[in-house]
Order: structure tokens, then C-alpha cells, then sequence
């Protein structure tokens, strides 16, 4: 018989060292992207989370045939919205629906929630213009329906024009905004590098 003398299995310690290093040196390259792109797709789920708030009313008052809103609430560091029915013909009020004239039928939601990393603000010291070109003006109104918090949409499909801000408070920032007469959603994300608004 022919000996292929003492066979060899595993690895030795100085082997597993080095193998330890090189992983640990990939994991600390890798982290910082994974970490922009977990940060990205956040902030995007929630933009796009909120424009299908923003159809879901809007198909409503088409369907019902009748005014829709959707009224946002801040309160200690979440934002809610709640869905509303506007039962006399003359739109979502703030006065209405404190008087239950105009009732709710989806709400509230909380936002934080459902999105933790996510707040309805700007970054700091953010100083672009917004999508259309405008000054952004206040940086403490991160949600802009002319002077209400309230968006509605008619049977037709028009709707109160206005914008939602949010980011994730380090390097993110998106907006969802309305058009005012023909409703359309869209959503915008601010890509630094590019000092551009980019449409998603």
C-alpha cells in the first residue's frame, strides 16, 4: 500500500486571519453604500406611499361623485392624515369636519409609523428652489396646501395644488406635489451632486 502520509483538514489560525481581515475590509468598503442606498429606497417608499394616498382620493371623488380631501395633522414629531367625504358640496373644511359635516372614511394614519427613519421636513439649512423654479420660503412648513393643510379633489379631477416635504434629516429630501387643475401627482427627489430636482 502506498502512503500519502497524515491527510490535512480545515484551516490554520494564521488562514482564518487573514481571511477574517480581508471580509472585515469589504464589509467597511460596502457599508457606506449600503447604507445611501437603504437610506434612498426609504425615502422613496414613503413618496410613494403618499401618491398613492393622494390617487386613492382622488379616484374616490371621481367614484362617489363628490369633493374628497385629505387633511395632514403634525403633532409632536408625527404626521397623520385622515381622509374625508365632503357632504354639502363646497369642499373639505377645517370648520366642517370639526363640525362632522364632513366625515372621515380612511383615519387617522400615522405616518411615523409606517416610515420611522422618515420625517415631513427639510434638511438642513436647504436652500434650493423648489421643482417649478419658486423660492421655498419657510423651512419650518413642510407641508404647503395655500394657507390650509387640507388637499381635495373634485369629480372632475382638478384639486387644491400644494406639496409635501420629507426626508430622512441627513442627506435625503423628496417632494410630492399636486397640480392644480388637472390633479396630476408628482414626485421629485433632490439629487445633491446634480443640485437638480429629478423626477421619479
Amino acid at each position: 500500500m502506498r502512503d500519502h502520509g497524515p491527510s490535512r483538514h480545515g484551516f490554520s489560525l494564521p488562514e482564518v486571519t487573514i481571511v477574517l481581515a480581508v471580509v472585515s475590509i469589504l464589509a467597511m468598503i460596502a457599508a457606506p453604500a449600503v447604507s445611501e442606498l437603504a437610506a434612498q429606497l426609504s425615502v422613496r417608499s414613503a413618496t410613494m406611499e403618499l401618491s398613492t394616498i393622494f390617487l386613492r382620493a382622488r379616484a374616490r371623488a371621481a367614484y362617489e361623485r363628490r369633493n374628497v380631501g385629505i387633511r395632514w395633522v403634525s403633532v409632536a414629531g408625527d404626521v397623520s392624515y385622515t381622509i374625508y367625504d365632503d357632504l354639502n358640496g363646497n369642499g373639505v373644511l377645517t370648520e366642517e369636519i370639526k363640525k362632522g359635516i364632513d366625515r372621515p372614511v380612511v383615519g387617522p394614519i400615522s405616518m411615523k409609523q409606517r416610515y420611522p427613519g422618515i420625517s415631513f421636513t427639510f434638511l438642513p439649512k436647504f436652500d434650493a428652489r423648489d421643482p417649478g423654479g419658486e423660492k421655498i420660503g419657510d423651512l419650518n412648513d413642510p407641508i404647503r396646501f395655500g394657507r390650509s393643510n387640507i388637499c381635495t379633489f373634485s369629480p372632475l379631477g382638478d384639486a387644491s395644488p400644494g406639496s409635501i416635504y420629507l426626508s430622512n434629516g441627513r442627506n435625503r429630501q423628496a417632494v410630492v406635489r399636486i397640480s392644480p387643475v388637472t390633479g396630476r401627482i408628482q414626485v421629485y427627489e433632490w439629487v445633491k451632486a446634480r443640485k437638480a430636482w429629478v423626477p421619479l
